[in-house]
């Protein structure tokens, strides 16, 4: 079979729901199968008490354990997922364990310098009136590209703007395999010992200029870094290192 039909084969639509139910039934049995242990849950349960929105945050390799990390009884969740023909199974495996979905990519440049909008301003937009209306936005401020922990701006703006925190987090389960994936994809096992990694709320000062959205940036990048190596180390998996930082962070990541 050659490449492009191998490609068509695996977008098909029976094909991609497949994968879909697959994902969506692993994500169940991971939750309820898993004996989980909470670390910073403490610095967690706060934001889930106030009942405010939230912009919550984990690393692209940790995609599988986003249905076990956010409770199912406090802010109701809006998962960023991808535009690209791979989200899409993501996608309805989100909604299929009864999670919100918007779908959205960053803007890119075209060859002839007019930005390409591929869904962001409108994902942006969902984004913000969910969060202001209370609710949690989940996103991956690597994805779906990359470089692996390395956040982009995306997440930072959305909290800016909506006046709410970010919440960092991690999980990782004792015997899951790592794809050789640009993110080191975790894929738990089933009936294993799991840890949840909170890190401490990042609140944004409301007049933050562009060089203290930043300085949050890093702040987050690096809260998230050492969630989820705190995790892995906790149960026995591999240290994981950030990847190449990229050369910028394009204001045209999240419309702001």
């Amino acid at each position: 079979m050659s490449k492009k039909l191998s490609r068509a084969f695996f977008r098909s639509s029976p094909v991609q729901w497949g994968f879909a139910l697959f994902l969506a039934a692993w994500m169940i049995l991971v939750r309820v199968t898993t004996r989980w242990t909470y670390i910073g849950r403490d610095l967690a349960e706060p934001v889930w008490q106030s009942g405010k929105g939230v912009v919550w945050c984990y690393w692209h390799s940790r995609i599988m354990g986003a249905h076990s990390i956010w409770p199912r009884n406090v802010q109701p969740m809006l998962m960023l997922i991808s535009l690209s023909p791979d989200g899409q199974f993501v996608a309805r495996a989100a909604e299929l364990v009864g999670r919100q979905v918007v779908r959205g990519s960053s803007s890119k440049k075209k060859a002839d310098g007019e930005t390409e909008d591929k869904g962001a301003l409108q994902a942006f937009r969902q984004m913000l009136s969910h969060a202001v209306k209370g609710g949690c936005v989940g996103v991956t401020p690597d994805g779906p590209r990359g470089p692996r922990m390395r956040a982009q701006m995306g997440a930072v703006r959305v909290a800016k703007m909506a006046k709410v925190p970010l919440l960092p987090s991690a999980f990782a389960v004792k015997g899951a395999a790592y794809a050789k994936s640009w993110d080191r994809f975790h894929l738990p096992p089933l009936f294993s010992r799991g840890v949840i990694v909170f890190g401490a709320p990042i609140h944004i000062p409301p007049k933050a200029d562009e060089a203290a959205l930043e300085q949050v940036r890093l702040a987050l990048e690096t809260a998230l870094t050492a969630a989820m190596q705190e995790a892995d180390r906790l149960v026995g998996g591999p240290v994981i290192e950030p990847g190449p930082v990229a050369k910028a962070h394009p204001a045209d990541e999240v419309p702001a």
